[in-house]
């Protein structure tokens, strides 16, 4: 597709450069500020009629070069896809049509296949040679499951987090962002609060044989739609509000509130800090759709004596009466 470098430069900050899960070349960390970091918005290519399902692509996943991993949101049945999907970082734009070439049916244990309405999938993340899946909606859970959908295991949320009449993961608000960090570390974000919570006080738990919670705090009127491991601390979250309204902002643990077993938040927590690195206010002409899924491209080429590396970033977004769109951004952090 030919290049498009209109769309509005990223600004603000993000540690896009410290250590990441897939990167290929790290680069050097960022300053703490994010100074020097940009982004602009590259191109996009459209997932099509390839995917047999009758259900929107609501995540997807780096597991190679050009490799990628998707899921389906509803249960016709339960599908994850592998797929293709080409990108030049010498001219900026997606190479090719995306190609399927793999994937499998979520199922649940004892191999018993998921009924209709048994899950609302979010997200997926390669993990330990399998995939780690997201559900939200009704029925919320996060689970492992192997390279063709095979059960492994369900990953146990805290109490607070187990649904009840009045506490828990609630609906929309509930499971929505997975990410996987580069020890492979799992962790999920929440839309907004749970029932016992503020709305905007969304939480991010990391699974571990200690577990780990923070506040994330979202803007008024938004809902965190998905998030996506930098390193260990840090993470780009995508925002989305009425319409098309959506933002990406970059946050991090660091001298956020531990809440770790608490129960209820009384709102005075220290969130978070998060600081927008893209607005699709910006980009009048990016048709955006419902953004829902974030996903790491490949680092580019270092060039000697630059002071700046690239790299891309994918984001999927549903159109309603048209196709499943994947859009390209050049992230451009110091070295």
């Amino acid at each position: 597709m030919k290049l498009r470098l209109w769309g509005a430069t990223i600004v603000g900050a993000c540690v896009l450069g410290l250590t990441s899960p897939l990167a290929v070349q790290p680069a050097s960390a960022a300053p703490a500020s994010g100074a020097g970091v940009s982004a602009y918005y590259t191109d996009t290519t459209t997932l099509g009629d390839f995917v047999p399902t009758f259900n929107r692509i609501t995540g997807l996943d780096r597991t190679a070069n050009g490799q990628y991993a998707l899921i389906a949101e509803d249960v016709l049945p339960a599908r994850f896809f592998t797929a293709r999907i080409g990108y030049s970082s010498e001219t900026a734009s997606f190479v090719g049509r995306p190609a399927l070439n793999g994937g499998g049916t979520v199922l649940g244990p004892w191999f018993v296949p998921l009924l209709p309405g048994g899950a609302q999938f979010e997200g997926i993340r390669k993990t330990n040679g399998g995939y780690t899946v997201v559900s939200g909606g009704n029925n919320q859970f996060v689970r492992q499951i192997g390279p063709l959908g095979q059960f492994v295991r369900d990953l146990r949320l805290p109490a607070a987090w187990r649904p009840t009449s009045k506490s828990g993961v609630a609906g929309q608000r509930g499971l929505t962002g997975l990410a996987v960090g580069p020890q492979g570390q799992v962790s999920v974000l929440t839309a907004g609060g749970l029932k016992q919570d503020g709305r905007t006080s969304a939480r991010l738990l990391t699974f571990g044989k200690t577990d780990r919670e923070f506040v994330y705090r979202t803007d008024a009127n938004k809902v965190a739609a998905d998030v996506l491991a930098i390193n260990s601390t840090d993470f780009l979250v995508l925002e989305r509000g009425a319409g098309t309204l959506t933002n990406i902002f970059w946050t991090t643990t660091r001298d956020a509130t531990s809440v770790t077993g608490k129960k209820k938040l009384s709102g005075k927590e220290r969130a978070m800090p998060k600081r927008r690195i893209f607005s699709t206010t910006g980009t009048p002409r990016l048709a955006t759709g419902d953004m829902s899924g974030l996903a790491w491209g490949n680092w580019h080429p270092d060039t000697p004596y630059a002071k700046k590396r690239s790299r891309t970033l994918l984001v999927v977004s549903q159109n309603a009466g048209s196709p499943t769109r994947v859009h390209s951004f050049e992230v451009q952090l110091p070295k």
